[in-house]
């Protein structure tokens, strides 16, 4: 199996297993299940926003690589623009598996993390998608100012975040606006944890961008 096959087959398995953890998210009762809120509700969590995007480039690029073999015809340039979209989606379920894997796992140490649809959206999906994305081929090298865009979906998500708490207020658990528990340690805390965030979201483009350029420096 060549590496554009392999890349195929896990796009493939990743979006189905999207789907899954969408239908188990609006089907299944959350209690005890923590980062699980109640249908639409769940739409408020990076971790649901971040996969579900994934899963839209995962599709979008599957759907064009079945059309490009149906019609025997080569968008030129589509390559590219996959893998920078790719580099984004991946940065954004990445930052997903090392918030949870690193910090809320082992400071809340909360249950149900990797239990239903958390099982795909922390773990499995995130791990294929980064799988994915350094078996990705591409002509043309990724260009560094592309993990600066890659901050861009975690930035907008933290301003959100943020302004909903000044505007609605932090609230008690279970119904806080604070669900991440970021403001645990006050204000001056969620500052520094929104910083770290930025630059851990852009150090892991780093990493994703120099993995994928040394597997295509052939090309």
């Amino acid at each position: 199996m060549n590496r554009r096959t392999l890349e195929q087959l896990i796009n493939a398995i990743a979006v189905v297993l999207v789907i899954a953890g969408l239908v188990i998210m609006f089907n299944f009762n959350p209690e005890g299940n923590e980062l699980v809120s109640h249908g639409v509700e769940n739409f408020k969590y990076f971790t649901v926003l971040s996969n579900v995007f994934w899963g839209l480039v995962a599709f979008s690029q599957l759907s064009f690589d079945i059309l490009s073999v149906v019609s025997d015809k080569k968008i030129e340039g589509l390559e590219s623009r996959f893998r920078i979209a790719k580099l984004i989606a991946t940065t954004a379920v990445g930052l997903t598996f090392f918030t949870i894997a690193f910090f809320l796992w082992p400071v809340y140490k909360l249950p149900g993390m990797y239990s239903g649809s958390n099982l795909f959206f922390h773990l499995i999906v995130p791990l294929l998608a980064m799988v994915d994305f350094v078996l990705l081929e591409g002509e043309e090298k990724i260009p560094f100012k592309v993990t600066f865009i890659a901050i861009i979906p975690t930035f907008l998500y933290a301003c959100f975040y943020l302004a909903n708490i000044l505007i609605n207020g932090v609230g008690k658990w279970p119904d806080t606006n604070d669900w991440y528990g970021y403001l645990n340690w006050g204000y001056i805390g969620g500052a520094v944890i929104f910083v770290l965030t930025i630059l851990v979201t852009w150090l892991m483009a780093c990493m994703l961008r120099w993995v994928s350029n040394i597997l295509n420096k052939s090309n």
